[in-house]
């Protein structure tokens, strides 16, 4: 059925590409009823009633702290990299510290990493649609799953319709509904989804629960489509809105991440059978799908692979990548299985540089934006008997009105890392055809590809009766239709077009490239190396093939050019005008004014940039300074831009100022500010204390994160000879505990166990017989569990306590976490999550300008003599000029001491917890420290906390600065100060600290 033939293209005089025209048939299509402005049918979204593949990055704004004007630059190197949305968690316990934050509407402070608003508007700005996921609950590896820490302390279930916890959860779902209302599609904004809930099962209190959330949303002026993801086994059409009950929502997606032996069977077999069973009406929508994979503490990074594009195989038109830019958990934002970094092995690496995944996302994505008809693409069949190799497994898709096919081709074993060629036998519209037919494809370990048959293109709606090579994509210049196709190195390479008569090739410009004329059709057969250019004429019909072998490829891009009105720089909705340009590392926009084309991005050393352009174009400015440029023989431009760039990063070797910071674990130590713990009942029911009197659960006493401390006293009568602890920390944490100031000793966690049980003897000489005895335990806290793990009811603190021999028993117990909890912080800015209990944080020795003048020298390389801590601080100097992104890590050197030395660090830069560290368990030993906190025009201020968990003290083998690069940048921002000591000095003296001695 080729009469209907794919026309996207009408040719503007002015324009180098005009809009596409959707002559896809009329179908009916679904909508909420309270808007067409995004509506669905069984294929793909709509959105102002065109197709669109949807293809998005996970990207939260939180990971990234600091400095909001850094968020523009990654979500501009998602957009340059093929992407046109990004979905992003809002987490409730960033926002809402305490049930009543701001009278209930909670804290979205512009100018901070809470300021949603100004995310948001930085994705318009960037041209990006947006999915909003505001939960209540998300998950995503964060402490409490988003959850604020006092929610686990109401009575009752939570995500349910527990009377209690809806109690909870509604001012801060009104408040953020209200948020993404005012900045969904319909008010101009970029919000065209929003998830409800997250990796969530139906069930009788649930669904209510599950409905009310929905109810809210609406009351509250969202009319967008409503999706959840369900994480669930084989998809099991939780909240699906094609079957019935209460809490249904829109468009149903499902979520999981295929790695390991089966991983393609999975993809094959839940993504797109469950699917079509449980969610017929609905296009599929993958919530999550990875971009990597997490990564836990004690393990090693685990990367991710190339099979997001095995996932259009199963007709995939809504594809969210998780994580694409990952982030760092800076403070108390991990969960327990999560440590500092959560790069994930995103395509954006933590540190905000675009690595090897973008160049095969940004050739995936430039395919998918321009190829309207696999959105419309049925699966036909799949299996191994497609190419002449069983060891590669190929899905047929076709789009039945137009015919054209679409092969989508990988190893059939997903861990195999071989090196396959093979041929396979696609059908076209004149006949089966073993391709190519000379030579063969290559498959390199997880490679995948999608090849075409009958594939229209381009404003003379040439098609392609067979390629195969891959399509990158296509575009339309003055008269002349560009389309670049690329493969593997070495690789056999041959496409065929169809004409009525023979055309005149020109192969001047294309090495290795021969042609051939029967038939109707017109052969290119190629050995991919380097770039070659194939001219095609036929009467008013002018090709221009460009072939690439993948790592060429790997340097092009085709900037849109940004049109009149709201969405002008959407790609398709506002524009599909744009250039072709080869060499840089970024290119973030393109814009033609006259005949000036303006390039902007960043580059990772001179280069040479290779140029498309309208005949009209001829000046090229790079980052607004002009380029000098000559035309080539196949009529493009070529210039050198850029720089070598060096920056010298100080070292970090000298002298510190030092000091002591455990003063608590002097029994004499004045702790009248600490919190009394004198409650005996708690609404932790599935985690009841195991021994004492007195619940020593931080969360009820308004202590969320961070380092705690514990002092419990009780007058010795001497029988006693041991102290008794459970203490529940989450996985990888420890503590360590001291009487009347002598170290018993510390439990070092695992990074699979939660707590630990121990019996501390009491070294003789140590006990104040008839006098009060002081018990200090200083508690590593690792963030509060996801509901995954006992229903997202897990305590930190003191579970049971103890004293061996004799019948005495604690008199009092105190506790500390950060200063003034979580209700009353002094540096609102950072925010409570920030800091902990450790006595340097309470009295602001990690902020810039902290007074340390009569501190003593040392170095974190010389550590701590015995079991307890020490707080070093230094400052810096980072000389990089405008113009410069130079992005900046903090590398330890491990300590290979036998036995393993047991030591935690914890790392802050300009006032900001950025890392932390556990020798014992790893295996993170490098932490980004973010641009989004660096100074560039003043000092920063480093500061360092080890703690010694062992008798004998421990040392730090090696600390110093290192870079990921050193980039020639279009991205500008100040130095983003934010409050120092001084600012809170009147604040933190109200703690009533005593010096130590």
């Amino acid at each position: 059925m080729l009469a209907r033939l794919f026309a996207p293209l009408l040719l503007a005089a002015s324009s180098c590409l005009a809009a596409f025209h959707d002559h896809s048939p009329v179908v009916r299509r679904n909508s909420t009823g309270l808007t067409d402005a995004v509506t669905w049918d069984p294929s793909s979204l709509f959105i102002n009633g065109q197709r669109i593949f949807i293809l998005s990055a996970e990207f939260h704004p939180w990971r990234l702290p600091g400095n909001p004007d850094i968020w523009a630059d990654v979500l501009q190197k998602i957009k340059a990299n093929g992407f046109n949305t990004v979905s992003f968690y809002v987490n409730w316990a960033l926002h809402f510290p305490t049930p009543d934050t701001n009278g209930g509407n909670g804290d979205f402070e512009a100018g901070t990493y809470r300021d949603i608003e100004r995310f948001i508007q930085e994705g318009k700005k960037a041209g990006l649609w947006m999915i909003a996921r505001p939960g209540p609950y998300i998950n995503g590896e964060t402490t409490g799953g988003g959850f604020p820490g006092w929610v686990g302390n109401v009575a009752g279930s939570l995500r349910t319709n527990n009377p209690n916890y809806t109690q909870a959860w509604v001012p801060y779902m009104t408040a953020i509904s209200k948020i993404i209302a005012r900045n969904q599609i319909t008010n101009g904004g970029p919000i065209i989804l929003v998830q409800a809930e997250n990796e969530f099962s139906a069930g009788p209190t649930q669904s209510p629960y599950m409905q009310a959330v929905i109810d809210t949303y609406r009351a509250n002026g969202v009319v967008v489509p409503i999706t959840h993801n369900d994480q669930h086994a084989g998809q099991a059409g939780n909240f699906s809105p094609d079957l019935p009950g209460t809490g249904r929502v829109n468009i149903y997606c499902g979520d999981s991440y295929p790695q390991g032996a089966n991983s393609w069977a999975q993809v094959q077999s839940i993504y797109y059978s469950a699917h079509k069973a449980v969610a017929p009406s609905n296009p599929l929508c993958l919530a999550e799908f990875g971009g990597g994979f997490l990564l836990n503490w004690g393990g090693a990074p685990f990367g991710g692979t190339g099979y997001e594009k095995y996932s259009n195989a199963q007709t995939t038109t809504i594809l969210n990548i998780y994580m694409l830019f990952g982030g760092t958990n800076w403070g108390s934002i991990a969960a327990p299985v999560s440590y500092t970094s959560y790069d994930y092995g995103g395509g954006i690496n933590e540190n905000r540089v675009a690595g090897p995944k973008m160049n095969e996302m940004r050739l995936q994505g430039l395919f998918l934006r321009v190829s309207r008809d696999f959105l419309a693409a049925n699966l036909l069949a799949n299996g191994t008997n497609y190419t002449t190799s069983n060891l590669i497994h190929t899905a047929e898709l076709r789009n039945p009105d137009t015919g054209a096919g679409f092969y989508v081709t990988r190893h059939d074993s997903s861990p195999s890392t071989a090196l396959t060629t093979t041929q396979i036998t696609v059908q076209t519209s004149l006949g089966p055809i073993l391709i190519p037919k000379s030579g063969t494809l290559t498959f390199n370990g997880r490679e995948a590809k999608i090849l075409v048959t009958d594939y229209v293109f381009g404003q003379s709606k040439t098609s392609i009766l067979y390629s195969a090579a891959e399509i990158m994509t296509w575009t339309t210049i003055d008269n002349t239709d560009y389309i670049i196709l690329y493969a593997p190195a070495g690789q056999t390479g041959e496409t065929s077009f169809l004409f009525n008569s023979a055309p005149t090739v020109d192969l001047a410009a294309a090495n290795g490239v021969s042609s051939s004329f029967s038939n109707g059709t017109l052969v290119l057969s190629y050995t991919l190396n380097g770039s070659s250019f194939v001219t095609i004429t036929l009467g008013t019909t002018s090709i221009v093939a460009i072939i690439l072998d993948k790592p060429t490829a790997n340097q092009w891009h085709a900037p849109i050019i940004a049109g009149p009105g709201t969405f002008g720089n959407f790609f398709s909705i506002g524009t599909n005008q744009t250039v072709l340009v080869s060499g840089p590392y970024v290119l973030r926009t393109a814009s033609i004014v006259s005949n000036r084309l303006s390039l902007v991005g960043d580059l990772n050393g001179t280069t040479t940039i290779e140029v498309i352009a309208p005949k009209a174009v001829s000046t090229i400015l790079w980052n607004n300074v002009p380029v000098r440029i000559t035309r080539t023989a196949r009529g493009s431009f070529t210039g050198q831009v850029g720089g070598t760039q060096t920056v010298s990063l100080p070292a970090l070797d000298g002298t510190m100022t030092l000091i002591g910071s455990l003063p608590e674990i002097d029994p004499d130590f004045n702790d009248s500010n600490f919190t009394l713990a004198d409650l005996t009942t708690t609404n932790y029911t599935n985690l009841p204390p195991l021994a004492g009197t007195q619940v020593l659960y931080s969360q009820q006493y308004g202590f969320y994160g961070g380092n705690l401390i514990f002092r419990g006293r009780f007058n010795a009568s001497g029988e006693e000879t041991a102290v008794n602890l459970t203490v529940q920390y989450g996985f990888a944490g420890g503590y360590s505990t001291w009487l009347n100031g002598i170290f018993l000793g510390s439990s070092q966690g695992s990074a699979t166990i939660s707590l630990s049980t121990d019996s501390w003897p009491i070294p003789s000489g140590t006990l104040r017989v008839g006098q009060t005895n002081v018990l200090v335990v200083f508690q590593d806290h690792m963030g509060i569990i996801e509901t995954n793990t006992n229903g997202g009811k897990e305590p930190r603190g003191i579970r049971g306590y103890a004293l061996v021999g004799g019948n005495t028993t604690f008199d009092s117990w105190k506790l500390q976490g950060n200063l003034g909890g979580a209700a009353h912080p002094p540096d609102t800015f950072r925010g409570y999550i920030n800091e902990g209990g450790l006595w340097a944080e309470r009295i602001g020795a990690h902020l810039p300008g902290f007074p340390d003048q009569t501190w003593a020298s040392g170095s974190p390389l010389s550590g701590v003599s015995k079991a307890g801590i020490n707080f070093y601080r230094t400052t810096f100097q980072l000389p990089v000029s405008v113009g410069i992104d130079a992005p900046v890590r903090l590398s330890i050197t491990r300590s290979t001491a036998t036995p393993v030395s047991n030591f935690r660090l914890q790392f802050y830069l300009n006032g900001w917890q950025v890392g932390k560290y556990v020798n014992s368990i790893g295996p993170q030993t490098i932490f980004v420290l973010p641009a989004s906190l660096l100074r560039r025009q003043s000092a920063n201020t480093l500061a360092v906390m080890v703690w010694a968990m062992d008798a004998s003290g421990a040392t730090v083998q090696g600390l110093q600065l290192i870079s990921d690069g050193v980039f020639s940048s279009s991205l500008r921002f100040t130095d983003y100060v934010t409050p120092d000591f001084n600012a809170q000095k009147q604040l933190r003296a109200t703690g009533g600290f005593i010096q130590p001695m």
